[in-house]
């Protein structure tokens, strides 16, 4: 059973290898690689992941482990750990101050469980134990969402990946039409700093498609924690999730985010979001 000391052991041992990102990203160095997907890894990304996994390894050694880099390892015990260690590389590549360490720990219940996101930059750590409904924290401060559009309008994020030849053009097709309907539409390219201003209440909500688990399990699980909406796009319908995050996390899935005063109505304005790719939605 894992203590809230050993918790708070966890989250200070991520901000430490943060300073490792920070470090590199004020430094002059843009080396890079690009992966057969298209998506850039640095030395850093790789480096801070070894370090976790290290560290799983060695406090957790029957875990399984779901890594950007390194890929899968199989565990014994029902818990899971889902780590990006930079997510967000082309804001960080680019020396853009908006990319995270995103760790999330997920077992069959909310025991045990727990859901982090550093950025190194900003010194913001989202974070929560145990997924306690009004849990949440941005550093000390506790996190509230409220169904209030702050100056008067909504943001909705979009997080899409280019997988699949529909995603690209359905991405910024329902970004201008949220953003005329809503207030504003867009994305800032680090799905789970996005999903973690959801909790902070800084954002209103996100749908997210062509993303992997390491990406977004974190941020779900802050986001449920503060008492938000999550629902998948399956079999040519939106459903609303109420099992697991741990299952929920399980495969690739269509997602969408919020609060849950807005949820409904905004994910009947999307519906199928493969059709966005037509450009034939009517606003």
């Amino acid at each position: 059973m894992i203590s809230e000391n050993k918790y708070h052991e966890i989250k200070n041992y991520i901000i430490k290898i943060g300073k490792i990102a920070s470090g590199h990203f004020n430094s002059g160095d843009t080396t890079n690689q690009l992966k057969t997907d298209l998506t850039v890894v640095t030395k850093v990304d790789k480096e801070i992941e070894t370090k976790l996994i290290q560290y799983i390894h060695k406090n957790f050694p029957n875990d399984a482990i779901i890594g950007e880099e390194f890929g899968n390892k199989s565990g014994k015990s029902e818990f899971v750990w889902h780590i990006d260690p930079i997510d967000g590389t082309d804001n960080f590549l680019r020396k853009i101050p908006f990319f995270a360490i995103s760790v999330a720990r997920l077992g069959d219940n909310l025991k045990n469980s727990f859901g982090i996101v550093h950025n190194p930059i900003t010194n913001q750590t989202f974070s929560t134990f145990n997924e306690t409904p009004g849990n949440v924290y941005e550093n000390d401060r506790l996190c509230t969402l409220t169904a209030d559009p702050l100056g008067g309008k909504y943001i909705i994020i979009i997080s899409g990946g280019h997988s699949e030849p529909w995603m690209k053009p359905a991405k910024y097709a329902l970004m201008e039409s949220i953003g005329l309907k809503y207030g504003r539409g867009g994305s800032y390219n680090c799905v789970s700093l996005e999903l973690a201003y959801i909790a902070a209440n800084r954002i209103d909500a996100n749908l997210s498609f062509g993303l992997k688990s390491y990406d977004y399990a974190a941020g779900f699980f802050l986001i449920k924690a503060t008492g938000g909406a999550i629902s998948i796009f399956e079999n040519g319908k939106w459903k609303l999730w109420t099992s697991s995050l741990k299952e929920l996390c399980s495969k690739d899935r269509i997602t969408f985010t919020s609060h849950q005063d807005i949820h409904q109505d905004i994910l009947e304005f999307i519906g199928d979001p493969t059709l966005w790719a037509k450009n034939k939605k009517n606003d």
